[in-house]
């Protein structure tokens, strides 16, 4: 069956948070020492604008994906210290339980997983010598779930969460992510099942870092457009040093849903940087 469509989005908190009290209580919690914090904040105006526009761009995607009528979401996504640490960090992760669950906030996320796509798309990846690490005991976070609210807020149809080491080195570099997502390809179209994907992240933000609070809207401008013009395999070709620089690391899930798509354009591109701390990016492919 061929794969049906494909997606990407940020998965910054602050989307699902509302507007005013706790939208200013989470950013002052996390962003209190980012430079700008002492200059003010985004006036609840500005809050309630982004959150709209957000969800329009959401809405754009959610409706590619309905029209697809996908049979599972592959999810791709990093983790951030919630499932590993230090003793065990894999580069690429599949989730092989039969269900998967989450909390953020006040919102309570429990989906099927799909272990039969994940065990498929692990014995690809060691015939293709692409080695994925695997397991059962998954908890989803705010990196899967805030996309998920607005994509697939009833859960309809199966997931599979698929991790991307982007938190710590070594990273894979954006080739690699860039032909894992060319062998979920390989596999979702050898299925009976119509298969969708969407990566979650960025764009540019510097959690944890000196330079927290900083957007590169030129960077992430030039992704979406290179997105939107088709260029998946000059993608390929960025650094991890320019992703870095850019504050792009979570960009490597963007890339493995680029592998996916190939050279396809994107159909649709969404920028709204939040003035605080991260460029909210969006994009769908119509397969």
């Amino acid at each position: 069956m061929p794969f049906v469509a494909a997606m990407a989005a940020s998965h910054a908190p602050n989307m699902l948070l509302d507007p005013g009290a706790e939208w200013e209580e989470f950013m002052k919690l996390h962003y209190r020492m980012a430079p700008q914090a002492a200059g003010g904040k985004p006036s609840l105006e500005v809050q309630q604008k982004l959150r709209e526009d957000a969800e329009g761009a959401f809405s754009v995607l959610r409706a590619d994906m309905e029209a697809a009528r996908p049979d599972v979401l592959i999810v791709v996504a990093n983790d951030q210290f919630v499932n590993f640490f230090f003793d065990n960090i894999p580069t690429f992760f599949v989730t092989l339980a039969d269900e998967v669950r989450g909390r953020f906030t006040r919102y309570d996320f429990h989906y099927r997983n799909h272990p039969e796509l994940g065990r498929a798309i692990l014995e690809a990846g060691v015939a293709a010598g692409l080695d994925l690490s695997f397991g059962e005991d998954i908890e989803l976070q705010h990196t899967q779930m805030v996309p998920l609210h607005f994509l697939l807020p009833e859960p309809e149809i199966p997931i599979l969460p698929i991790f991307v080491n982007t938190w710590i080195d070594p990273l894979p570099t954006p080739a690699r992510c860039y032909a894992l997502g060319g062998l979920i390809r390989q596999v979702a179209d050898a299925t009976a099942e119509r298969v969708a994907i969407l990566a979650t992240g960025g764009l540019s933000h510097f959690p944890g870092s000196p330079r927290i609070g900083e957007i590169d809207t030129s960077f992430d401008e030039g992704l979406l457009r290179q997105m939107r013009a088709g260029e998946g395999a000059a993608l390929a070709g960025l650094t991890l040093e320019e992703l870095r620089q850019s504050g792009n690391s979570e960009f490597l899930n963007w890339m493995v849903t680029i592998g996916a798509v190939s050279d396809t354009p994107a159909a649709a591109t969404f920028y709204m940087p939040d003035h605080v701390a991260t460029g909210w990016g969006f994009a769908s492919w119509k397969l």
